[in-house]
């Protein structure tokens, strides 16, 4: 944690615990360990909201954390080596759409396209030296029954780079244990999640821009 979340943290304890004791109005060790545990309990329920959605409030932001808020759904394409053994021949930009939920701990990503879904299972967002993040990403691919026979269930990572403030794109690189890799480009989001392709495009999109 950071030194103001931490100060924010000891504020709001010690700030409930002397709130609890003057309106007990009691001078006596039983009610000073009562006004202990109403404290305690401000606690747990100030880092429960925190978790859940403070660390989002645009005035958290950069006063007590630098997270960048990602959750949606967002527009883009993959571009891959991968040789299509039907066709012999690459398949070019393929539409995908990433699916982002996040609290401040923890983010899970759902990668959708025509014919496969991957699952996120492990992802951590990194900031480096200069304030810049990268979205760090195990998933697994679990290709349409219909299309497993040329594109078997698979693992991979991936490397997302945030880009702007306010956010305008993320987009990075790819790799599998079959030996494929390719880049990630999403340049249009839409508030809230979808389950599938076909729930994602129905959805209606904001093309992002880079602020000037």
């Amino acid at each position: 944690m950071t030194s103001n979340q931490t100060t924010a943290i000891a504020i709001i304890a010690v700030g409930s615990f002397i709130i609890a004791l003057l309106i007990g109005g009691h001078k006596q060790v039983p009610d000073y360990i009562s006004a202990f545990s109403y404290s305690i309990t401000s606690l747990a329920a100030a880092l429960w909201l925190w978790e859940k959605w403070l660390w989002s409030w645009k005035y958290s932001n950069p006063i007590l954390t630098t997270h960048p808020d990602l959750r949606g759904t967002w527009k883009g394409y993959i571009h891959s080596d991968w040789i299509d053994p039907e066709t012999n021949q690459q398949h070019g930009d393929i539409e995908a759409y990433l699916v982002i939920r996040q609290t401040y701990s923890s983010v899970d990503i759902r990668l959708h396209t025509a014919e496969s879904g991957s699952t996120t299972l492990s992802a951590n967002i990194i900031e480096d030296r200069e304030g810049l993040h990268t979205v760090a990403v195990l998933y697994e691919n679990k290709p349409s029954i219909h299309f497993r026979q040329r594109s078997p269930i698979g693992h991979g990572g991936m490397l997302l780079h945030v880009r702007g403030n306010p956010i305008h794109q993320l987009d990075g690189e790819y790799w599998t244990e079959r030996k494929t890799k390719g880049e990630l480009r999403f340049e249009a989001w839409a508030k809230g999640s979808c389950s599938d392709f076909e729930h994602c495009k129905r959805q209606s999109y904001r093309q992002l821009k880079p602020s000037r």
